[in-house]
């Protein structure tokens, strides 16, 4: 493939997978720094270099983890990436102030997020997600509202932290929800240790734990349906249907008005998030319920 930009093409003709790969990560990082409040860019990046300037002069030293089969300028490029880094750091938040990174996926929504070194989460709809950059490259950790998937590369320690509970990693995938009072996590891949009220449950992938009554409990669950909500998928088995409702009006950003009892009502099933009315009818027509759909507002009963 021929690319006009000079640059492109010798990206993508000149380098091998793994060095396209190193590339991208630090592109994909740097997207994320954004210019501090108050100053033009030509100020921000004239006080940048400004910082990186000093910090040679104090003959800092910026060390980098050798890997094999990395081509000596990818390292060089990594080095300059990380100096970047730690001055963008140094000038953006000086006095040590609160600069959290936050990343939120509306309702109706699901959203992808790359973190530092190459981790990612994604945001189940009505979900929210923090974490400190200054001191991630020390320990990683994610503060969790909602719902999220996380797809964790090796490294430092790795830590959600929710209000039900706190789930530690090393290098893996799982699934962590966290509403109210309810609490679970799925092990997709490694393994997963999960603390909440002073007790620890090890996960192995194909392995759950749930919280109820305060007590960690742990099962099995099929593993071909972790997460499936990132493609819009929504597998219940035996779940309150009241439960049920309240992911319907997150994925469709709608309002569920009941006029029926259904405190003993239970629904095994699923429903997809690209049809409403769909959706509607597989949860509450086995049920013998009737809905209305008025705009956003739905009337079951």
């Amino acid at each position: 493939m021929k690319h006009n930009d000079p640059i492109e093409d010798w990206f993508y003709t000149k380098t091998s997978d793994q060095e396209r790969e190193e590339l991208e990560k630090a592109m994909a990082f740097s997207s994320n720094l954004a210019v501090p409040i108050g100053k033009s860019k030509d100020q921000a990046w004239d006080q940048l270099l400004g910082n990186i300037e000093e910090q040679k002069e104090n003959k800092e030293r910026i060390l980098i983890p050798q890997r094999e089969k990395v081509s000596q300028w990818v390292a060089w490029l990594t080095g300059v990436a990380a100096m970047l880094i730690a001055g963008y750091l140094t000038f953006y938040n000086p006095l040590g102030e609160d600069q959290m990174v936050r990343n939120k996926a509306e309702l109706g929504t699901v959203e992808k997020f790359i973190l530092p070194i190459g981790s990612s989460l994604t945001l189940n709809s009505s979900s929210s997600s923090t974490y400190d950059p200054q001191t991630w490259y020390d320990k990683r950790v994610v503060k969790l509202e909602g719902e999220a998937f996380f797809e964790v590369t090796e490294g430092s320690e790795f830590l959600v932290e929710t209000s039900n509970g706190t789930v530690q990693v090393l290098g893996t995938s799982f699934n962590v929800f966290s509403r109210g009072q309810d609490f679970s996590v799925e092990c997709s891949t490694g393994m997963v240790l999960v603390t909440s009220n002073g007790q620890q449950v090890e996960l192995m992938p194909g392995q759950k734990v749930t919280l109820k009554d305060k007590k960690l409990i742990r099962s099995e669950f099929n593993i071909d349906k972790i997460a499936t909500w990132r493609s819009g998928d929504f597998y219940f088995d035996t779940t309150p249907l009241k439960k049920v409702i309240e992911e319907m009006e997150r994925q469709f950003d709608i309002k569920i008005r009941v006029k029926t009892n259904i405190e003993e009502r239970y629904y095994s099933g699923f429903f997809s998030r690209t049809n409403l009315k769909e959706a509607l009818q597989l949860v509450f027509v086995p049920m013998g319920l009737d809905f209305e759909i008025n705009n956003k507002e739905v009337t079951v009963q």
